[in-house]
């Protein structure tokens, strides 16, 4: 989540070039002449894959007016009235139960280590952290792995597919997005809250408060940058982004 905020955060300062999709021209003075030598460059945000642009762009507005009228109101309430180590203790209750996620999925990539590790991190912050309410684990030097469905598909090889903008869940891709449904459909299978008859996590009023926290964590709103190239940058930085969890899920 730190590298996804940091990441967007740049967007402020990728804002600042706005001749990113010009070309180059170059003029050089020789002894005998002038040279005028054009050099195309490459434009890096119009190379991501997105055939699916104009509808992406309607969503990307669609998520902007929900955000601006609706999302943003409920999580500055929420943050009001909460007190910061309530959030706090709230926060790390969704990340200890999301480890669940990451322990299913290192098991279908056969990383029995990485999904040991995760089964340990879970256990002991349910169970010295009052059910996930703190964060024993990292306290004691515990790894945070991290995998989901749209990495193990990528990790037997299968693409990212179109660029893709979903209502209110934002960027993505075509195979993430279809993990992100498995990866739902197996919170609520593996949901051990619920089997031990306390709450479903799964439930709508946990399902409205994780994502409330969600959001509240992400330190992006769209059109802050008041960049006309803000959704090419958004969908250049998520690509990178994915990229880097990629390239980290399979150290």
């Amino acid at each position: 989540m730190k590298i996804k905020n940091l990441l967007l955060l740049s967007i402020l300062s990728l804002s600042l070039v706005s001749c990113a999709n010009t070309d180059e021209v170059k003029t050089t003075n020789t002894e005998t002449s002038d040279v005028v030598v054009t050099t195309p460059e490459k434009n890096f945000i119009a190379e991501e894959y997105d055939p699916w642009e104009p509808f992406n762009k309607r969503m990307y507005y669609f998520n902007y007016q929900i955000e601006r009228l609706v999302i943003t109101p409920i999580v500055n309430t929420y943050k009001f009235i909460t007190p910061d180590f309530v959030e706090n203790r709230v926060s790390n209750f969704f990340k200890n139960a999301k480890v669940l996620n990451t322990m299913a999925n290192s098991a279908f990539q056969l990383k029995g280590r990485k999904s040991m590790r995760a089964l340990g991190r879970f256990t002991m912050n349910t169970v010295l952290g009052l059910g996930g309410l703190f964060d024993v684990a990292s306290k004691m030097g515990m790894p945070k792995p991290y995998e989901d469905f749209g990495l193990t598909l990528a990790h037997y090889g299968v693409g990212r597919g179109p660029y893709l903008v979903l209502p209110l869940l934002g960027p993505t891709y075509l195979r993430d997005a279809f993990g992100t449904g498995v990866d739902s459909t197996l919170a609520g299978k593996i949901d051990i809250y619920n089997r031990m008859e306390l709450f479903s996590t799964s439930s709508v009023p946990v399902t409205a408060l994780r994502g409330i926290d969600m959001r509240k964590n992400i330190d992006f709103h769209y059109y802050q940058t008041n960049s006309p190239f803000e959704y090419e940058y958004v969908r250049y930085l998520y690509g990178k982004y994915r990229g880097i969890q990629e390239a980290a899920s399979e150290k």
